[in-house]
């Protein structure tokens, strides 16, 4: 008995010796290198060899297996048309050695995997996905304090700063001490974590099932296999790109607001997201996603960064020029709208749910500048409510004391003042009739 428990024992063990060295001898890397170097005369496999390929970046806490697939990165006389026997585009690893930055650390996407899915991050919960197309132009900024040399490899990274600057996201949003506190700080939203984004997406209702439809994923995050949903639908994953996308697209899809009749009694009602919809075009939602990317708590080495030269000082040429920068620059059309035209729309604000255009600033303060001063130094928090019962409104005056200099100031206001040129003449009286 103990010779049959023995035997038994024995093949055991060989036929799990078989399975492991099988599975490993399968594994989806093995198989891509054997493909790879299927396609090589004699002469160019010489000095190749298998196995996983490591590249330890001290300077960055980074490693790295991505060379285990992508054989020919650094290596263009060996080249395929296909990925991921590509090499890699333009002069950038010249500027970039692959021995000091290593690949994730522009690339994203898990550098120990060794499966496709998960070095390219297409797995639940992880935090950095491949930034696939211009998204990766979002790395950039980690070490170019200073745009300006690279500007034509970064152009979506600069037309989506220049937006959000357009757009008066500052009124709203800082971003490293620049801008206000009305909502969120951005300085670090590009490292957001998963598990905040979630709740967001846990928001959007499902949409109806239906076996055959499918969503396409947004630009820029392109996949070779669509991820279920809720509902029975297959569509884009629930990370960081897809996120920054759907808000800039959709504000209020992530943040639609719960209504009283909707909540437990006692409950206090949720309002949508107060962000605006800015109406951007699909290359503009995509640009705006590049710079949120950026803004990541990355620290490289000091050896690493190019800093920002300072911002040389502007001379302008009247009061009015000076106070409309002014309004540019600490994004009042973020709010009121571009040009003080309009307003943005602010549940159950005293002024009509809406936060008020700028056009008739002269007309209702033209003799009390003291007050209008007074109101953009202090702010307004809260804002007066329309329905006592409701909660207060999410958006509102920030105070801007710390913010301006007298000058900029009255510069301002001789801005806000000169808005009202901009109003249609008033309607005319009928002469009376003979």
């Amino acid at each position: 008995m103990k010779r049959v428990v023995f035997l038994v024992f024995t093949w055991s063990l060989a036929a799990l010796f078989v399975i492991s060295w099988w599975v490993d001898a399968t594994r989806e890397w093995t198989r891509i290198q054997a493909a790879f170097f299927k396609t090589l005369a004699k002469a160019e496999r010489r000095g190749l060899t298998g196995g996983i390929k490591q590249l330890l970046v001290t300077d960055l806490k980074r490693v790295d297996r991505c060379t285990t697939c992508h054989l020919a990165i650094d290596k263009p006389q060996l080249a395929l048309a296909e990925e991921p026997f590509t090499a890699h585009p333009g002069k950038f690893l010249e500027w970039h050695p692959v021995e000091k930055f290593g690949c994730t650390v522009c690339h994203g996407g898990q550098g120990l995997a060794t499966e496709a899915a998960a070095a390219h991050g297409d797995v639940p919960h992880w935090e950095e996905p491949l930034l696939r197309g211009a998204l990766v132009q979002a790395a950039c900024a980690q070490c170019h304090g200073d745009l300006a040399p690279i500007a034509r490899h970064v152009p979506a990274l600069i037309q989506g700063h220049a937006l959000f600057k357009a757009k008066g996201c500052s009124g709203c949003h800082a971003v490293r001490d620049v801008g206000q506190t009305v909502s969120q700080d951005l300085t670090e939203v590009g490292s957001k974590s998963y598990l905040l984004l979630e709740a967001d997406f846990e928001m959007i209702p499902p949409p109806a099932a239906s076996p055959k439809a499918t969503r396409r994923p947004p630009d820029g995050d392109r996949r070779h296999a669509a991820e279920p949903t809720g509902g029975g639908m297959m569509g884009p994953p629930h990370n960081r790109i897809h996120w920054f996308m759907s808000k800039l697209g959709h504000p209020r899809a992530l943040n639609p607001g719960v209504r009283a009749d909707k909540l437990p009694p006692g409950e206090e009602e949720v309002f949508p997201s107060a962000m605006p919809h800015f109406g951007l075009r699909p290359d503009e939602v995509h640009a705006v996603t590049v710079y949120l990317l950026s803004l990541t708590s990355a620290n490289p080495p000091a050896s690493y960064v190019t800093k920002a030269p300072p911002e040389p000082a502007r001379t302008y040429a009247s009061p009015v020029e000076q106070g409309k920068a002014v309004f540019e620059r600490l994004g009042c059309a973020g709010c009121h709208g571009p040009g003080g035209f309009g307003g943005r729309h602010n549940w159950n604000a005293g002024s009509g749910e809406e936060v008020p255009p700028l056009l008739y600033v002269k007309a209702y303060y033209g003799s009390d500048v003291d007050s209008l001063k007074a109101l953009i130094r202090n702010g307004r928090q809260p804002v007066p409510r329309a329905d006592p019962v409701r909660p207060n409104p999410s958006l509102y005056m920030p105070a801007w004391k710390d913010r301006l200099t007298d000058e900029e100031l009255d510069a301002l206001i001789a801005y806000l003042f000169s808005l009202a040129d901009d109003l249609p003449p008033p309607a005319s009286s009928p002469a009376p009739a003979s």
